[in-house]
Parts: structure tokens; C-alpha cells; sequence
């Protein structure tokens, strides 16, 4: 598995699971909505850089995007830690990047048929300052 099979997964999934770790060391897989932008994917919290699983993406332990459709784990979140994960790295994207407009965009456009009340909370300025772009392990 490359990286880019895992970019083009989350391009073209509507919903992925992103698999952090717990302090404990126990997996935990999270329903998520992905953007890709000029060939980066990029991963926004909706709940802002209080959301457990965005803390745990940058935590340094371990994190992973499982390669199946997450929405699995909007239902079942130990079913989707059964699906194929790949390792991946979390790196933050300030506030004020000049990509967030263009994350915005990709959000209105990949998501356009999800009711607002979905779509409002992605781009709001706390869910902008808690953008991860994901690389390759190690990167």
C-alpha cells in the first residue's frame, strides 16, 4: 500500500475512519469527512482542537486511515478497526493558511449534497484551527 492509494482513498470515500491511539495504547476509530486539495489530504475537526480524536492525532502516538468505507464506524466503531488500516502522519495547518479557503471549497463541493447543519460546523474558525494535513508515515 502507497500513500497515494491512501490519498486517493480519502478523495474518494465519503466518510473514513481515522484510527488513533489512546494513552493506554488502545485503537480507536473515528468517523470523518476527508478533503484532498492540489493532490494533499487534509482532515478538519468540527468539534475544534477539543475533540478527543484530534488530540490523539496529534499526540505522537500511532494513527492510522483505515481503508474501507468509515462509515462503518459511525455504527460500529470496533467494526471498523477490523478494516485494513495504513499508517499515516498528522501535521497541523495554521488558522491562517492560505489552503483553508481552498479546504473550505473542497468542503462545499466533496459534501454539497450534506444539509447544512453538517457542512456549517466544518468551516467555522474553530474547525479551521484544527486542520491536519496527512502525510506518510515518517514524513
Amino acid at each position: 500500500m502507497s500513500f497515494e492509494d491512501v490519498r486517493d482513498h480519502l478523495d474518494r470515500t465519503e466518510v473514513v475512519a481515522v484510527v488513533t491511539t489512546r494513552a493506554g495504547g488502545q485503537p480507536v476509530a473515528t468517523p470523518i469527512w476527508a478533503m484532498v486539495v492540489d493532490g494533499v489530504p487534509y482532515l478538519r475537526s468540527a468539534y475544534g482542537a477539543g475533540s478527543w480524536w484530534y488530540r490523539h492525532a496529534l499526540s505522537g502516538r500511532p494513527v492510522a486511515i483505515a481503508l474501507g468505507d468509515g462509515a462503518v464506524a459511525e455504527r460500529d466503531r470496533d467494526a471498523a478497526l477490523d478494516l485494513p488500516r495504513e499508517t499515516v502522519h498528522m501535521t497541523y495547518v495554521l488558522a491562517d493558511d492560505p489552503v483553508q479557503d481552498r479546504v473550505d471549497e473542497e468542503l462545499e463541493r466533496k459534501y454539497a449534497h450534506a444539509p447544512r447543519s453538517s457542512i456549517d460546523p466544518t468551516r467555522s474558525e474553530e474547525a479551521r484551527a484544527a486542520t491536519l494535513r496527512v502525510e506518510p508515515a515518517g514524513a
